[in-house]
């Protein structure tokens, strides 16, 4: 099996709640999604996507990726896309890091490995190991009340895992993890992610503030 062509396209995926903010002041409203296809000589195609959460928030920049695949794809073409040791050793030797970008393409072989062996990838992958995984709902900063009632709201979609977006001001954070304190029920698990937002002595004084609360 050898790979054909790779097609690249990039979308624009719209935050249903407008903004999705974390420390710093940083926000977005919208995340760049990159989407390939990889096309093989036997007609078994893979796909791949990579969306990183903003320039501002991790090592990617979104819409770099078409760029990057478009330097590194051309030397995959030819390749067997089921010798996944041989496609990354390619991908590494042409680019120093951006994993980001070669992920997709490394997505997509495992694609068509999965389906070249008629199995699925958890179990080429070592099997799965649970049924069924909790998810966890991040919580955007903004003003207490709000990141309140956006629980709430989260909890009656059956969400019971929270992450609260901090990393401001210490004493309006406490603010925010104490209004979300109240509405959480027994059983939920409540996170409080900074971000980075705080120095050490902004996090001493939120942890001396909330000591004994169970976030």
């Amino acid at each position: 099996m050898k790979i054909t062509r790779i097609d690249v396209y990039q979308v624009s995926y719209k935050l249903l709640n407008h903004k999705y903010a974390w420390s710093r002041g940083q926000a977005v409203t919208s995340f760049v999604s990159s989407i390939l296809k990889i096309f093989t000589d036997e007609g078994v195609n893979g796909f791949g996507e990579v969306c990183p959460l903003g320039s501002a928030y991790m090592d990617a920049y979104a819409r770099g990726v078409p760029d990057g695949i478009r330097e590194i794809g051309p030397l995959l073409i030819g390749q067997d896309p089921c010798q996944l040791n041989v496609i990354n050793s390619i991908m590494d030797s042409a680019m120093t890091g951006h994993n980001y970008i070669k992920s997709p393409l490394d997505i997509a072989c495992w694609d068509i490995l999965g389906k070249a062996a008629g199995m699925p990838l958890s179990t080429l992958l070592g099997g799965r190991c649970r049924e069924n995984y909790p998810l966890y709902r991040a919580i955007s900063q903004g003003p207490a009340e709000e990141m309140a009632e956006d629980v709430t709201r989260f909890r009656e979609e059956g969400y019971r895992r929270f992450q609260l977006k901090v990393g401001g001001d210490p004493d309006e954070d406490v603010h925010r993890i104490r209004a979300v304190l109240k509405v959480i029920q027994p059983g939920d698990t409540l996170v409080a992610d900074a971000n980075t937002g705080w120095l050490m002595h902004k996090a001493i004084r939120v942890v001396n503030a909330l000591a004994g609360e169970q976030v």
